[in-house]
């Protein structure tokens, strides 16, 4: 199959002549100001340097065969569905640092091509069964493990066996002051156990304005967010309330992903102010809890959306009990370099996680290995073939590090390592563009979707869209906070600005809506279960499509001199200011 890259030629097409024209009209929409109009337009003039060649005459290109070899053999029984601190992490580190090497990449991690990611991995054991009940002077309920409420420790400790904890509801858990918001306000929960909201106050407002950007969910309406704020207000546990619309996901979700090994980093950042015990309810558990206390969850819910709201101490006590393995470990991120020939000083970074769950709860078929084909072995498999095309293609004037991260599924643990130990510095690092997972099934799409659009990296991926005659679409479920979902966090909480993208819906030959109706399959039946195994049958279109949508956009961002950085209204915007002013 021949393919096309994109090539720098000191000569415009005409084609090219019509994307310049494009990228000039996109520099003129959505009301930039006159400094962004300015910024924007520099970035169109890149654009020019756009020309597309025949892999046939180059004897490059993207090869599906290698695509499929990779996704295949990394998402294989043999590597056991790659879980940190295993025989499956060993076999697949040393699979990407090999194809690195071959590749000709150079060790991205000093020496070696490994960087060591301390780690402890906290297991819930289910013998004896964990326990979580709540009495009042009204009676008292269990709560049945795995199908109502999952446990963990945020501790790597023997076991928990909290008592009469008694529980405070903190609306959505939100000090903001910046924002004016703070549900904490006028109440001591040290040592007790709040209940919490998932998502923001304003989620159910259907624009994106309001104090938290209505619908559009900030950084404060993430469950991370919950824990790490209930952390530092002193609480002993932190249970936070599931909904299925607010969260974008089924309860099975956590349900699934939380019953393996959570992790944490083993550093003293890390180890200080945590919680004792982190917990997930279902929405028509929590109806019951809340109604013991004598309450409505819809009158909580409803009150905690209104400014001013103050938490509510119930008349509700907590007891936690289960038992905890804990596991202290070295994982690695697997790191390669590819120097720039003109500003090597400078980055641009590709990542894509190698991790997944390892073993998991069995189907109905015994099978109790969780793969992670998709989710995110076709992503590390592309990241081996954007290192293979740019390194046959020449190095491009700033650097390239190719980062497949650990840890991913157990709170990002690689990426918020590496931000936090850059090999190479943040404030020399130009952008993060993140592959979790390619399109691995619905075919070419007509679309691409744009999660992170808090970035002046938005015009780049326009530009290089609209060169494949592509159609950028806002992200269809703000909502769901999808923003926040994947190593790109860690990168924008260091200030790296950061390229996030979603699988276009409007599959080319196919009817309307089909796009949408594999994804909703795929949610329902395939994530973070074991059926997300290799399939012989999919279609690669849409990979290899967006394989060279990810080689344009880090092409241009390795060969310009633009610094985008976020948007001055978003959250991340400071960060990356100080990490400007710092140099580090």
């Amino acid at each position: 199959m021949k393919l096309t890259l994109y090539k720098h030629s000191r000569s415009i097409t005409a084609r090219q002549d019509g994307f310049l024209q494009m990228a000039i009209i996109l520099s003129r929409v959505g009301g930039a100001t006159m400094k962004r109009k300015k910024r924007l337009s520099a970035a169109a003039l890149t654009l020019a340097s756009l020309l597309p060649f025949s892999s046939a005459v180059q004897g490059q290109g993207f090869s599906v065969s290698r695509l499929k070899q990779d996704t295949q053999i990394i998402s294989s029984d043999t590597f056991e569905g790659r879980a940190p601190l295993t025989s499956g992490e060993d076999k697949t580190v040393a699979y990407i640092a090999n194809a690195m090497k071959q590749i000709g990449l150079e060790p991205g991690a000093g020496a070696g091509y490994l960087q060591a990611v301390p780690i402890v991995q906290i297991q819930t054991l289910t013998d004896p069964a964990p326990q979580f009940s709540v009495t009042s002077p009204a009676g008292g309920i269990s709560f049945k493990y795995q199908e109502e409420v999952t446990l963990n420790a945020a501790r790597g400790t023997e076991g928990v066996n909290l008592t009469g904890s008694q529980i405070v509801f903190v609306g959505h858990g939100i000090n903001a002051p910046e924002r004016h918001w703070n549900d904490y306000a006028g109440i001591d929960v040290r040592g007790k156990t709040v209940l919490v909201l998932i998502n923001d106050p304003d989620w159910r407002n259907p624009t994106t304005e309001g104090q938290f950007a209505g619908k559009a969910m900030t950084y404060y309406g993430r469950y991370d967010y919950k824990f790490e704020e209930a952390a530092r207000q002193g609480a002993a546990a932190a249970i936070v309330i599931h909904s299925d619309a607010a969260a974008g996901y089924p309860f099975s979700v956590p349900a699934s992903s939380l019953a393996a090994a959570t992790g944490a980093l083993d550093d003293a950042e890390e180890g200080s102010n945590q919680l004792q015990v982190r917990s997930w309810i279902a929405h028509s558990a929590a109806k019951r809890l809340v109604e013991l206390a004598g309450h409505k969850l819809a009158d909580l819910e409803l009150a905690a959306a209104t400014p001013g709201f103050t938490a509510r101490a119930l008349d509700v006590e907590a007891r936690f009990a289960f038992k905890v393995r804990s596991k202290r470990g070295v994982s690695n991120n697997v790191i390669g370099l590819l120097p720039g020939s003109k500003r090597p000083d400078e980055y641009v970074i590709y990542t894509a996680h190698w991790d997944h769950l390892g073993r998991c709860p069995p189907d109905e078929t015994g099978d109790d290995i969780c793969n992670g084909a998709i989710d995110n072995a076709v992503g590390v498999a592309g990241l081996l073939e954007l290192a293979r095309a740019f390194r046959q293609n020449g190095p491009p004037e700033r650097s390239i590090l190719f980062l497949s991260t650990t840890g991913e599924e157990q709170g990002f643990l690689g990426s918020k390592y590496y931000v936090r130990n850059p090999v190479r510095p943040l404030a020399k690092t130009v952008a993060q563009i993140d592959l979790d997972p390619l399109n691995f099934m619905f075919g070419a799409t007509r679309d691409i979707g744009l999660i992170a659009d808090q970035t002046e990296l938005a015009a780049t991926v326009r530009l290089v869209a609209a060169s494949q005659n592509r159609i950028v679409t806002p992200d269809p479920a703000p909502e769901q906070g999808n923003r926040f979902r994947s190593d790109t966090l860690s990168f924008a909480r260091g200030g790296v600005p950061v390229v996030l993208v979603s699988a276009g819906l409007d599959v080319i030959g196919k009817p309307s809506g089909s796009g949408q109706r594999s994804l909703d399959l795929y949610n329902e039946r395939r994530y973070h279960q074991p059926s997300d195994s290799y399939d012989p049958n999919w279609d690669w279109s849409g990979a290899l499509s967006d394989l060279h949508f990810f080689y344009g956009v880090g092409d241009q961002l390795a060969r310009t001199n633009d610094w985008p950085n976020w948007y001055p209204s978003d959250e991340f915007r400071a960060a990356r200011d100080a990490v400007l002013i710092s140099g580090n």
